[in-house]
């Protein structure tokens, strides 16, 4: 049973999968990108949102090992 008061949401291997996916899809369309020469500005966005995701990423592992 969830206690309301609890601020901090419930985390499942499955969120931190879709999440590992998520890395892995922009990673690979990146380097496609960066393949081909281009430095554009989806180059400067992919990087941003692979930031983001790594750090979600080790959010959620540190919510998980507490379990």
């Amino acid at each position: 049973m969830s206690n309301s008061s609890d601020q901090s949401p419930s985390v499942s291997r499955q969120d931190l999968d879709y999440w590992l996916e998520r890395q892995t899809e922009y990673q690979r369309t990146l380097n496609v990108i960066e393949s081909r020469g281009e430095n554009s500005e989806s180059v400067w966005k992919l990087r941003g949102k692979l930031e983001a995701v790594g750090e979600t990423i080790t959010y959620l592992q540190r919510k998980l090992n507490k379990v």
